[in-house]
């Protein structure tokens, strides 16, 4: 049985001529390939304030488990009943650190941070 591979497009990938092309003569003229602003690590990607809205949505609901936290924060938080990184988000700093205590609750600030997210109502 053969193999069936699928052609898939990536954004900056090009034709190279292969070894068996004569040296001066491509079989094809490389041209490059269609930008995409995505694609590019060193551009700026502009997103409207509904599709960011959603995309903030969809990361609240994240399990929390998702954010690099000791095993006891982990722990603790999910007894308390933060399962989900919307519920860390939400909840007033005040409470936190009333829950959780200053070490815990910057421990959690700061994976956030690290997550690409902060706390609402934080400074």
């Amino acid at each position: 049985m053969a193999d069936i591979h699928a052609a898939i497009d990536v954004p900056g990938d090009q034709l190279q001529p292969t070894s068996s092309a004569p040296q001066g003569h491509p079989a094809q003229p490389q041209q490059p390939a269609p930008t995409s602003s995505i694609a590019s690590s060193t551009g700026t990607v502009s997103i409207s304030a509904e599709t960011y809205a959603r995309l903030l949505s969809l990361a609240d609901q994240a399990p929390l488990e998702c954010l690099p936290l000791t095993t006891h924060t982990l722990a603790r938080a999910k007894i308390l009943g933060y399962n989900q990184i919307g519920h860390v988000r939400g909840a007033p700093p005040a409470l936190l650190l009333a829950d959780l205590g200053e070490d815990r609750t910057d421990e959690l600030k700061r994976a956030l941070h690290d997550f690409g997210m902060r706390q609402l109502g934080s400074d």
